[in-house]
């Protein structure tokens, strides 16, 4: 009995001295874990503190740059030192773009959680969808928009940003053929979400990089339309993602497009209605619009867009006509609508005279075009045009016309 008794105490002694030194192991172990996390947020905090240092000191000079290539009077210049001056102004609006991203991943890492609020995402989906129309246009790309009545709680601003950025991307790799922006209802876990989905017929992202895709300054391939960037668009969407708590995805098959997919929990439709957006003056006067463009895809988009608030549009390759139209029909013109950047056929003040005096003096016209300060450009102005820079925004388009 002695021997056992004293066998089974050893035994117990060496077990206790197991779980004394498993408990060490783990204590040791925890604190290297801790030790680590406090060791990679300090080096995160540091990152973010340098991009937003570095980004904000670069912005002084880089705007100083772009005031003195401003002040430039190319008139009296010849057409290569005019070229040259150009090619510089192009290379600080690419720079320009970049600074801002720095800038905006950078503040990020230090951004609260929004407060969520309920929402109608189709609502959201179908402005979101009319805004960039035009711009999907300028990549040579066909946007679609399928939506549903669809409720879910999110920070708007936020999720239009995430969205943003995706469009942007499907754009840049969609190989001019189709975009579609898609809400889609998905159950898991017993639970309804409302799926947003962006597909691209682009050439497709491999299986072992579909994870790297949302890493910061990741770019798997150099778009034709697009060469420059960070690649920090889809680390943003990455974040705001962490950020709002919306899980996002991507399906892809090499060769036949991606899919980038944001998942919000579904809610029923709020108890309170809705406000309805306040009819502004174009859609109450049902605006007759003239859009001139020599690109087909621009030319239907921004007809598009027009009619979705309400307006007639006619669109039409040049002021000619545009003109013979007018005329023709006796349709009195509300606004016109230009591409300044048209090559094949020169933009006419005379047919425009003409077209304004068949119709409304006073009409707002607007010209899009890359050029704001060229002699072009000015004389436009001088006759009676707003300017807008390529690629214009939606809002600002709406708010023009709805002046007057």
């Amino acid at each position: 009995m002695t021997y056992l008794a004293t066998t089974l105490f050893l035994l117990l002694c060496g077990a206790l001295f197991s779980l004394w030194k498993h408990k060490k192991d783990c204590q040791h172990l925890s604190h290297q874990i801790l030790e680590l996390n406090k060791q990679n947020k300090a080096n995160v905090a540091k990152k973010t503190q340098f991009l937003a240092t570095a980004s904000h000191d670069l912005q002084q000079p880089h705007q100083a740059l772009g005031l003195f290539l401003a002040s430039i009077n190319t008139d009296d210049l010849n057409l290569e030192t005019t070229s040259i001056i150009q090619k510089a102004k192009d290379a600080h609006s690419t720079t320009s773009k970049l600074l801002n991203q720095l800038l905006d991943i950078s503040k990020l890492d230090t951004i609260e959680k929004p407060e969520l609020k309920p929402i109608a995402l189709h609502n959201l989906i179908h402005d979101i969808g009319m805004k960039f129309m035009p711009i999907a246009a300028s990549y040579g790309v066909e946007l679609r928009i399928r939506q549903r009545d669809a409720y879910a709680k999110t920070d708007a601003i936020q999720l239009e940003r995430m969205l943003t950025n995706i469009l942007l991307n499907a754009f840049r790799h969609a190989k001019k053929a189709n975009v579609l922006l898609n809400i889609r209802r998905k159950t898991m876990h017993n639970e309804t979400y409302w799926q947003i989905e962006v597909y691209d017929t682009g050439i497709g992202i491999p299986k072992d990089k579909q994870q790297l895709i949302f890493q910061e300054f990741t770019k798997l391939s150099k778009p034709t339309l697009s060469p420059t960037g960070l690649g920090l668009g889809l680390a943003i969407v990455k974040r705001l993602s962490d950020i709002l708590g919306h899980p996002i995805g991507l399906r892809s098959q090499l060769g036949r497009g991606s899919c980038f997919y944001i998942d919000l929990k579904a809610i029923t439709q709020p108890q309170k209605t809705f406000q309805e957006p306040v009819v502004d003056s174009v859609i109450r006067q049902r605006m007759k619009v003239i859009v001139i463009n020599e690109n087909a895809m621009l030319r239907d988009s921004l007809k598009t867009l027009l009619s979705s608030w309400g307006c007639q549009a006619k669109a039409f390759q040049s002021t000619t006509e545009a003109l013979r139209y007018t005329k023709e029909e006796s349709w009195s013109v509300d606004a016109l609508i230009i591409d300044g950047t048209l090559e094949s056929t020169r933009l006419n003040l005379n047919d425009l005279q003409d077209i304004r005096t068949l119709s409304r003096q006073d009409m707002p016209m607007i010209l899009i075009t890359k050029e704001v300060g060229s002699v072009f450009a000015k004389e436009a102005e001088a006759f009676g045009f707003t300017l807008l820079s390529h690629p214009i925004e939606a809002n600002t388009l709406r708010d023009i016309l709805g002046e007057r």
